[in-house]
């Protein structure tokens, strides 16, 4: 662009004056003055006779600059739009269509506002007036065209038509206009059905002021997302057409558009109403915290009241309701909740709807004028009417859109009405004006229902596809989790347990080794020699591996990987199984020939030696290995996590997971081997309770082995309880299970070693053979006493007489029986020339029977008179008295042996 001269430019100033409104003319006196202002500050050099032109110059660029500010200032404002000066008032008939009756506000108050400030207010439309051609349509679908008809049938024709709040009067107009290309602007419309994919097909020349379900959508849809809520469940009414039409486009657009999941759409209606408490069942069990609703007003009240009910209501749910401009539907009783639990059900929940009125009152609106005074203006003349504010901006885009749509010579086009319309831009009372698919872009307002009042949260501006969030009015309320957190959380043994654990298991594995060292370093000892230290050792090396696999049970992922892990599930079986079957399979062995031979001593004349104690040991282990090996084979050990029930705390839920060694057969591999263990166990308790008189600590350690026994088979039922019922705790599993096998396995080594180490102590060289063999026989005579098991009383005192008898004659039958057992083992000794056990006083007293007794003998092979069973005769043999050098002692002595045998008998 050239710059003008100073004569052109005077020349385009003064004629650019001349057609300026009066507003404007003050800025080209501001302009003058501005231009000797800076005339004055910079004093231009040079200046010559062309002063004056450079004056004129800088006149014309400043005010051309003022100029376009104002333009822009008043375009924004509305104020300068296609201003045309015509003279004169041509009459644009413009048709209003109301409903006129009890329960509809009038909207003629505001339109009547509007179409006098846009007669005075403005330049536009200058040579015409709007004049109105009101019809009541009654709401009703024959009404409506009727009046139609009467509109299109009138001279001149309405150059566009203003109305329609029902919905059953708009759609037939709405398709019959399209046919004469005359434009229906709606104020109150807000189905769906207008902004469905073919609406614009099925009513082109259809347009509505008020914001529809897009607005509301798209700010439900703003609303999830601000708030990072991915999983959403939605209630929608089936049998209403207004509300599932917009349901189905706001979740496909929450889907495709924001990425929200849809959990589930529970969908109600009026006829099969008791179901709406199965469907929020479905919602609850699916865990959603977010609902969004799209019914009407008298079924929110019932939703809300089944949610009530089910306990979705709170601080950690969250209830998006449409908008309904009232608040009747929450004050009104309901069948099924009190007035209080309908209150508790709604607090907080929220409302979308569009907005009444623009927020920011202080705005220059069109006609140049404060959004506030308008808005105080309209709302004296009618309060009540909601739609006095589209009323308004309605009018006033009519009136904009009629003045790009007239020619030069007063033609009028329909079709530059319809793109004036669509192109619509400007700052209005309801917000700024802009449509799209002949849809408007408005302001949507988000309100909480909080202390019995709706409280303005936020808004969304569909011009300007922005979403505002009222801080001041966020206070007291924080959003929920959109559903319940799952936490995942590994459960491990506790370090400060497992290193305790470990500690005790430890000094276990260094107690094992003391006395294995003791055991090995003393082996000749008599004390320790007659106590089978091979099968000690045994003992021991399954003590070992008992406490070697307490420190495995608590090796985790934290310190091994997972492949090693599964390794540790095969070790920790083995040295725990094998480790038992050496610990108590040796004592079982060492039991079991205690019991030999102090059950059944004329059975086998042969000792009992470790070879034939180690046969059964071995058998033990190779069922044990074949057990173990077989299970490695078909159902081999794997890594796996286990889920343990579920913990919910508020909107968390805590799910444990225990890392396990999982194979597919294991119980059955298990149920062998607590089978064949069980088994053991049970011959164990029983050997040791037969021998449970047996008191010789140089010959065997029956009695502390006995004990061992019943320790390992109560801490082992014990364990293996724990075990299986507290499997899921982990910390309390491995506490209890390390408890016992240290326990019992600590206890067995102490019965069975801490004896020979006092004895030891007391003896370390063994020359007390004597105490030995006394031991020996106390065992046998304790053995031998036991006394017969108590007969129940009789009142009869000749069967006490016959009972006591027979009893008399049975025990000295077998006192007279153990005597020759005795007398043989004496003769025995004597043949192997043991002179000096056979020097002992009690010996040598009792190495030649009295003449008393023999006299008994044969007494005692006489049937008894009393009793007619037959009994088997019995054989005093005794040794021949030839027992050189002792023939005299033993005459001295006679009246001695008898009372130490009867003694000795009990």
């Amino acid at each position: 662009m050239e710059r003008p001269s100073g004569d052109e430019a005077k020349e385009q100033l003064t004629d650019l004056v001349v057609s300026l409104p009066i507003p404007f003319l003050s800025l080209y006196t501001f302009s003058i003055l501005c231009s000797e202002f800076i005339f004055v500050i910079f004093r231009i050099k040079n200046i010559d006779s062309d002063d004056l032109e450079q004056r004129s110059m800088i006149t014309y660029w400043l005010f051309s600059l003022l100029f376009a500010v104002g333009v822009v200032e008043n375009y924004e404002a509305g104020e300068e739009l296609s201003c045309k000066r015509r003279h004169g008032g041509i009459p644009l008939p413009l048709g209003v269509f109301t409903v006129q009756k009890e329960g509809f506000p009038d909207a003629l108050p505001a339109i009547r506002t509007a179409l006098s400030h846009v007669h005075s207010r403005s330049c536009i439309l200058q040579g015409y007036r709007l004049e109105m051609i009101v019809k009541d349509t009654h709401c009703k679908t024959s009404q409506g065209m009727k009046a139609l008809f009467d509109l299109i049938a009138s001279r001149p024709r309405p150059v566009a038509i203003l109305g329609g709040q029902c919905t059953e009067v708009n759609e037939p107009i709405a398709m019959a206009l399209k046919y004469w290309q005359i434009v229906q602007l709606s104020y109150a419309e807000t189905h769906a059905k207008f902004a469905s994919s073919d609406s614009h097909e099925l009513f082109p020349t259809f347009f509505r002021i008020v914001p529809g379900s897009r607005n509301t959508n798209m700010a439900k849809c703003k609303f999830v997302n601000h708030f990072g809520w991915k999983r959403v469940g939605t209630v929608k009414q089936n049998d209403q057409p207004r509300y599932a039409l917009p349901h189905e486009a706001l979740t496909t657009r929450l889907e495709h558009g924001f990425g929200v999941k849809i959990v589930h759409t529970a969908g109600v209606n009026w006829e099969q109403i008791e179901t709406v408490g199965a469907e929020l069942d479905e919602l609850k069990e699916r865990d959603v915290r977010i609902v969004l609703v799209d019914v009407d007003e008298e079924m929110a009240s019932t939703v809300l009241c089944a949610g009530y009910h089910r306990g979705m209501y709170g601080d950690n749910y969250v209830w998006i309701l449409p908008g309904y401009h009232s608040v009747k539907w929450l004050n009104k009783t309901h069948d099924n909740c009190t007035a209080e639990e309908m209150k508790e059900a709604a607090r907080n929940h929220f409302s979308v709807e569009f907005a009444l009125s623009r927020r920011d009152i202080d705005t220059k609106i069109i006609g140049n004028t404060r959004a506030g005074d308008v808005w105080e203006e309209i709302s004296k003349q009618d309060s009540n009417n909601t739609w006095r504010g589209y009323l308004y901006d309605g009018l006033w885009t009519l009136a904009i859109a009629l003045s790009h749509s007239m020619g030069d010579n007063a033609e009028f086009s329909h079709h530059k009405m319809i793109e004036a319309i669509d192109n619509s831009s400007f700052q209005g009372l309801t917000g700024k004006v802009k449509f799209a698919n002949n849809e408007r872009l408005g302001l949507v307002d988000i309100m909480q229902w909080s202390e019995g009042e709706y409280i303005p949260f936020a808004m969304y501006d569909g011009a300007e596809d922005e979403f505002t969030i009222i801080e001041s009015k966020t206070k007291g309320w924080s959003p929920p989790l959109d559903s319940t957190i799952t936490e995942r959380r590994r459960e491990h043994i506790a370090s400060l347990l497992f290193l305790a654990m470990s500690l005790l298991a430890l000094i276990g594995i260094f107690l094992a080794l003391l006395f294995l060292l003791i055991n090995f370093r003393y082996r000749n000892h008599r004390f320790i020699k007659m106590s089978s230290p091979n099968l000690n050792n045994i003992i021991i090396a399954g003590s070992i591996c008992t406490f070697a696999s307490v420190i495995m049970l608590g090796l985790d992922t934290r310190i091994v990987s997972p492949d090693v892990f599964v390794w540790l599930c095969y070790m920790k079986t083995w040295t725990l199984c094998i480790g038992f079957t050496l610990s108590f399979g040796a004592m079982f062995s060492k039991t079991w020939r205690v019991h030999s031979i102090f059950t059944n001593i004329r059975m086998d004349r042969k000792a009992i030696k470790d070879s034939k104690l180690f046969l059964i040991l071995g058998v033990l282990l190779f069922i044990d290995i074949c057990v173990l090996v077989t299970w490695a084979f078909i159902s081999p050990f794997s890594y796996t996590v286990t889920e343990l029930p579920h913990i919910p705390e508020d909107n968390i839920v805590i799910i444990p997971e225990v890392e396990k060694c999982y194979s597919s057969h294991s119980g059955v591999f298990q149920a062998v081997l607590y089978a064949v263990k069980g088994v053991l166990m049970i011959l164990g308790c029983f050997l040791a309770w037969e021998t449970r008189h047996v008191n010789v600590p140089a010959l065997n350690d029956s009695k502390y082995i006995g004990a061992s026994v019943y320790c390992c088979v109560v801490m082992s039922v014990l364990g293996l309880s724990t075990s299986v019922i507290l499997q899921e705790r982990v910390n309390e599993m491995f506490s209890l299970a390390s408890f016992f096998v240290i326990f019992s396995t600590t206890l067995t080594l102490c019965l069975v070693f801490v004896p020979k180490v006092i004895e030891l102590a007391r003896n370390p060289v063994g020359n007390e053979p004597r105490a030995y063999r006394r031991g020996l026989m106390k065992s046998v005579v304790a053995k031998t006493s036991q006394p017969m098991s108590p007969q129940p009383r009789s009142d009869s005192s000749g069967d006490l007489m016959n009972k006591a008898e027979s009893e008399n004659k049975l025990r000295r039958r077998y006192l007279h029986q153990k005597s020759t057992q005795l007398w043989d083992l004496v003769e025995k000794l004597r043949a192997r020339g043991d002179t000096q056990f056979l020097q002992q006083e009690w010996c040598l007293s009792s190495a030649s029977p009295s003449s008393q007794e023999r006299e008994t003998s044969l007494l005692l092979r006489q049937p008894s008179s009393s009793n007619n069973r037959e009994e088997t005769s019995l054989t005093a043999a005794g040794p021949n008295g030839k027992f050189k050098g002792h023939r005299k002692v033993w005459a001295v002595k006679r009246k001695q042996t008898l009372k130490f045998r009867i003694k000795w008998t009990g």
